[in-house]
């Protein structure tokens, strides 16, 4: 069979739950055995209202491509518009063609989509399309790890609370009873509604990821990070940013890096759309840098967009979706 014939007979469609054995198998041969896209829990979560689906590409009925999506306030033009996320384009390298229509159909789903961090020949089409990039920051940093790592360190690192408190800060995850996650780190949207619906799931949906935040006590400095593993090897990854003050940010970043490496964790992402990490705490930019971008449909329309990172699926790979972390610990 040539190419030609082989892609013609792709179908396209909507994932249905029968789907799942392929689509996992799919998934362990594209992003890893332990990767967080294979886990139902995070299909569970990522589609959990019903009229939610995303689109697969088959050949005789086995899953060679797919392309996630959510729905994520961002500001356009300074408007806060609810609009398409578009996130996890893979597409089995024997059947590379049938990545367009996967593309092309996720751009035309809304007036607005988000491209988070793409890399290579999707980036290049993603800028040949029209699409607008904005800027994102990737950065990494190895640290001595003071420990060794297991899973139960990522419960422990709660008991950290008081030494946060020592230095006018407050440390918690959105897993919590009475989280300050929405009161005070994500203070500067708690007045608009968009960002109180989308955070019931991003944050407090009982399947989304174990996120951790660090604040000051007026919320005006904060960071968002997560616990992920690739392999064996665990690793941070600090997903957003907000600071006024340079010198309170330092202090939360120092804090992250020093109860992580407490935990023993040896590697820290800096990952945000909203800022470099401080020039003074050598981290290393990435060799290959992402490009994000904002696509509209709409030809020629003009326009400057503000993506939050927790907008995109940046820290989705948190370490569980997590049944097992005890709420109440």
């Amino acid at each position: 069979m040539n190419i030609k014939e082989s892609y013609s007979r792709v179908e396209y469609r909507m994932y249905e739950p029968h789907d799942y054995q392929s689509y996992r198998n799919f998934c362990e041969d594209h992003f890893g055995k332990n990767n967080y896209q294979l886990n139902q829990s995070y299909l569970e979560w990522l589609y959990d209202e019903t009229h939610n689906n995303f689109l697969v590409a088959l050949y005789e009925n086995k899953v060679i491509g797919i392309m996630h999506n959510f729905k994520a306030p961002i500001l356009i033009n300074e408007e806060y518009k609810l609009v398409t996320v578009l996130h996890d384009l893979m597409v089995d390298d024997n059947y590379k063609g049938a990545g367009l229509p996967l593309m092309q159909n996720g751009l035309k789903s809304d007036e607005y989509a988000v491209l988070p961090g793409a890399l290579g020949r999707i980036s290049r089409a993603y800028r040949r399309l029209g699409s607008k990039s904005f800027n994102s920051f990737w950065y990494r940093k190895f640290q001595l790890p003071r420990s060794f790592f297991t899973s139960s360190k990522i419960k422990s690192l709660i008991n950290h609370k008081d030494l946060a408190l020592k230095q006018d800060l407050f440390f918690g995850h959105n897993k919590e009873e009475n989280s300050d996650l929405f009161n005070k780190a994500l203070k500067k949207y708690q007045s608009i509604n968009l960002f109180t619906q989308y955070f019931k799931w991003r944050f407090f949906n009982k399947k989304s990821p174990l996120t951790f935040y660090v604040t000051d006590q007026e919320g005006e400095n904060t960071a968002l990070f997560i616990i992920g593993k690739r392999g064996f090897l665990p690793y941070v990854r600090i997903f957003y940013t907000h600071s006024i003050n340079p010198s309170v940010f330092k202090k939360i970043i120092k804090f992250i890096e020093t109860i992580t490496s407490r935990s023993g964790i040896p590697v820290i992402l800096f990952t945000s759309f909203e800022s470099s990490p401080p020039e003074d705490f050598s981290y290393k930019i990435y060799t290959d840098m992402p490009i994000s971008y904002v696509y509209s449909k709409l030809k020629n329309h003009d326009f400057v967009a503000t993506v939050p990172t927790f907008c995109s699926d940046i820290g989705f790979d948190g370490y569980n979706f997590l049944n097992d972390f005890d709420k109440n610990e």
